[in-house]
């Protein structure tokens, strides 16, 4: 098991302590200074496989940026739509996810992929690449997904 870490995303004003590499909690950051032995990343991105914080490379427009896998995506979805927008709209929502997370390439597969392996109604069956995404997230943490299919299923009652 990995430290502790505090990490301060600066494009999201807030920080994320991270046990173990999966999140174990966000604060949403209220005062200008930063704390110095906080990580200092520039942004959130997504990852295809374990949470990670991922340096800045050697080359202009580089960004650091504190990469979520699926599982520790649907916490930080979970605390943005209990703690900051428990009153906004599905589409309000959606927006701010994709504000929170501008600029990652793989954001909207890997969003896609943990609601399909949570078994979220609504959402269509995987198929072909989705396939893949799907496999990945249910990876990032099988018994969790497993646990929230089991509480959306209908026949589960």
């Amino acid at each position: 098991m990995t430290d502790p870490q505090i990490i301060y995303v600066e494009n999201a004003n807030l920080y994320v302590l991270l046990v173990g590499n999966k999140i174990a909690q966000i604060q949403k950051c209220t005062v200008s200074r930063i704390n110095p032995h906080a990580k200092h990343v520039d942004c959130l991105d997504v990852a295809l496989d374990r949470t990670r914080v991922v340096e800045r490379e050697p080359y202009f427009g580089s960004k650091s940026a504190l990469c979520l896998d699926a599982a520790d995506l649907t916490t930080f979805a979970a605390w943005l739509r209990d703690e900051i927008m428990p009153r906004a709209s599905i589409k309000a929502f959606g927006k701010a996810m994709e504000r929170m997370f501008s600029g990652s390439m793989h954001f909207r597969d890997v969003a896609a992929a943990a609601g399909r392996a949570a078994g979220v109604p609504g959402m269509k069956r995987a198929q072909g690449e989705e396939l893949f995404y799907m496999d990945r997230a249910k990876a990032s943490d099988p018994e969790g997904f497993a646990e929230m299919a089991a509480k959306y299923d209908p026949n589960g009652l």
